[in-house]
């Protein structure tokens, strides 16, 4: 498949039948998304946690705290940042421990079953071929309406 220099992409004949770099790249799209929404609940759960306790926690300093009332709250915000860094929601840390690196054997092992699975394998190939004939009658369209602006100006 080769494309013009001054084609967008979206304007590229899109002929992709059983490209495995396409496939990889889908399922890639769809293991992200579905990564993203485990980190967004957890997040969420995360979040609902720190209201009572950072409440909690600046009662308790005034309350308990002596000297300095600001400890406890100090205490949650530092969880608070450990746990942000740990969830690493839009990715941005690439090192250190993260949930990211807890899910990468999940990743593999997912990969691998799609794989090694011919159930799967085939179903994954119908849906990347669905999708295909998808893209390629979008890319027709659009490659007609384009050919039609360019005859009318």
């Amino acid at each position: 498949m080769t494309q013009n220099q001054d084609e967008s992409p979206f304007e590229a004949d899109l002929s992709l039948q059983d490209d495995p770099s396409i496939e990889y790249s889908r399922l890639e799209l769809i293991w992200n998304v579905l990564v993203l929404q485990l980190k967004l609940i957890v997040d969420g759960l995360r979040d609902l946690a720190l209201v009572p306790f950072s409440i909690g926690s600046v009662l308790i300093g005034l309350i308990a705290g002596g000297d300095d009332p600001g400890r406890y709250y100090r205490r949650v915000l530092r969880f608070g940042r450990r746990t942000e860094m740990w969830i690493n929601l839009f990715g941005h840390r690439r090192h250190g421990r993260t949930a990211d690196k807890m899910m990468a054997p999940l990743k593999d092992r997912a990969f691998g079953e799609i794989e090694n699975n011919p159930w799967l394998k085939t179903t994954a190939r119908k849906l990347n071929r669905g999708l295909n004939t998808v893209n390629d009658s979008v890319a027709a369209s659009r490659n007609k309406e384009s050919s039609n602006e360019e005859k009318n100006d």
